[in-house]
């Protein structure tokens, strides 16, 4: 049973147990150009009104104070996700680091899209075999929990870091997300997001390519890694793409760790492709790799501030319920059930966003772990 250092309720090793984001214009008169473009437009505008009737201009004081002592008294709703929206702490990059020496790359993928990974390489002697690798999406979101005072493993334990990120000053690019983090659908086709339609989804193939031919042969060029200590974690849409990558090349990376995968998404898709991958897959296909899904228990607070965002929650509402509450565990169990060395653990304190940061330290730990041995 994997251990956790983080609140999880409950923790499932399933090979053990078989179970498994105007000006106010003040007006003598009519002859203001710009007073008659908004007089003839109609617009309610206080321009407007105060042209059309210079008499309720001493009463616009009292409105405006009136107006000021409701916008200061009510603030106005946050938006759906402020985690999302919010800047990325990068501080961690221009400052002297115990642990860590951190790479910049920006690189283009096979149809020039811009990436940028941050590798974060450790000061200590390599061992013998190279280090252990953590490859880890949203990368900018997650160089602010990287500090050395808030890293959990002994700095000489710490595996080289390889985050995966974008050109962007916030914490996540979520069109570009959506686009790289998603698998096709049944025909190979893009799909439209199923929460925000201005989206696209089904980029996973060439982003799993990225990856490979270009990411890991610059990272190899900073630092020699152990073939055989090779992690992949992803969170949300992240996640989906953990599972993507282990059922699709399974000999891509030999841990998978999938925090809070979206599993509703296409209303329950990756679960359908992770039951044809299992007929079409050997067991042999899964030696020696690990899998860990982890899963939130307590609802996120999003109060949408407007229609448009309202919408997005309800469409993820609508594709939630089409999938079991139990879905993350059957799926390991399934898993578990094809030789994979399986892991499930919930997490019933944490919301969807907070065990973002909980599963990315607790990955620090799980990354540097000896190598899994080959069965036979």
């Amino acid at each position: 049973m994997q251990r956790n250092d983080g609140p999880p309720v409950s923790h499932i090793d399933f090979r053990q147990a078989n179970h498994a984001e105007n000006r106010l214009i003040h007006c003598a008169d009519m002859k203001s150009a710009e007073c008659k473009t908004h007089y003839s437009s109609g617009l309610q505008s206080p321009a407007s009104f105060a042209c059309r009737n210079r008499k309720m201009l001493k009463f616009l004081p009292a409105l405006f104070l009136l107006a000021a002592t409701a916008v200061f008294a009510t603030p106005p709703e946050p938006p759906v996700n402020n985690e999302i929206s919010r800047l990325a702490d990068t501080s961690v990059l221009t400052s002297e680091h115990e642990g860590y020496a951190f790479h910049r790359l920006d690189l283009n993928d096979e149809d020039g899209r811009p990436h940028r990974v941050f590798v974060a390489v450790p000061k200590a002697a390599p061992p013998e075999g190279g280090f252990a690798a953590l490859y880890a999406l949203d990368g900018n979101a997650l160089l602010e929990f990287l500090p050395a005072a808030r890293l959990r493993p002994p700095l000489e334990q710490l595996p080289l870091l390889v985050l995966i990120g974008y050109p962007t000053e916030r914490r996540f690019d979520t069109a570009a997300r959506a686009w790289d983090y998603t698998p096709p659908g049944p025909q190979g086709q893009p799909l439209p997001d199923p929460v925000a339609k201005e989206r696209v989804n089904g980029g996973a193939a060439a982003f799993l390519r990225f990856i490979e031919r270009q990411v890991r042969p610059r990272v190899e060029q900073l630092a020699r890694t152990d073939a055989q200590r090779q992690t992949l974690w992803g969170h949300s849409y992240g996640g989906l793409f953990v599972l993507y990558t282990l059922l699709n090349q399974p000999q891509a990376f030999t841990r998978y760790i999938a925090a809070d995968p979206s599993l509703w998404w296409q209303k329950g898709l990756m679960l359908q492709y992770a039951q044809q991958a299992l007929e079409r897959l050997e067991r042999s296909a899964f030696s020696g790799r690990w899998m860990l899904i982890q899963k939130s228990g307590r609802a996120d607070d999003k109060r949408p501030a407007n229609a448009q965002q309202a919408a997005m929650l309800a469409r993820r509402e609508e594709m939630t319920r089409a999938v079991p509450p139990e879905a993350a565990a059957q799926l390991a169990q399934q898993l578990a059930g094809h030789g994979l060395r399986a892991d499930y653990a919930a997490f019933a304190g944490l919301t969807h966003g907070g065990l973002l940061a909980e599963s990315f330290m607790q990955a620090l730990g799980q990354a540097a772990q000896p190598a899994l041995p080959l069965e036979k």
